[in-house]
């Protein structure tokens, strides 16, 4: 049976420590981002057609820059602060005068899936752009505004990955356990080690 998305849920962040050529990448512990709404990825793929004697011949592919787009309710100061480079001063107030000490980050969240399971996310290293914001006046009924986040994600320098998904319903999945319970406490690292 096909697992159809019907939820999202947990959206959570860890700032990328160290990400070094052929070493090892390192996270923070992963803290709560905002409450989900929603979530569009877009690959940003390509495909070129090669063409011989006068018919398609091969077709090559190559991925390109991650992009999500998230639907949020709101940032928490020290979130935004965190995760856009900005300060904040003694009194609370966020200084945005100089992002340029913007950390890259890993990003997870969950998704419900039509099969009683859940898909896990983790997007690895990424940068999130500060939201626009959108006021309006109060009229006879209330328009909530939320708040929508865009970010871009490229692959790793240590091991070239860009994104880990998971279905909890999978066999693999449920002999191992522990790696939904560990899945927003720490940043997932796959498991490449080829069995004997």
């Amino acid at each position: 049976m096909a697992k159809m998305s019907i939820g999202l849920k947990d959206l959570y962040y860890a700032k990328l420590l160290t990400d070094v050529r052929d070493g090892a990448t390192t996270y923070s512990t992963p803290k709560y981002l905002a409450g989900a709404i929603s979530a569009n990825l877009n690959p940003n793929g390509t495909s070129t057609t090669i063409y011989v004697n006068d018919a398609p011949s091969e077709s090559i592919t190559s991925q390109g820059l991650l992009e999500i787009e998230l639907g949020i309710d709101a940032l928490e100061s020290d979130v935004a602060a965190e995760i856009f480079g900005y300060r904040i001063d003694n009194n609370g107030a966020i200084l945005e005068g100089n992002s340029s000490n913007q950390p890259y980050i890993a990003l997870m969240f969950r998704s419900e899936t039509s099969d009683g399971g859940y898909k896990y996310y983790v997007l690895y290293k990424g940068k999130i752009q500060p939201p626009s914001e959108e006021l309006q006046t109060r009229g006879e009924s209330v328009e909530i505004k939320t708040g929508s986040l865009t970010g871009s994600f490229v692959n790793r320098a240590s091991d070239g990955e860009k994104k880990v998904t998971v279905h909890s319903n999978d066999e693999k999945v449920q002999a191992n356990p522990e790696i939904l319970t560990d899945w927003f406490t720490q940043v997932y690292e796959p498991d490449t080690t080829v069995a004997p």
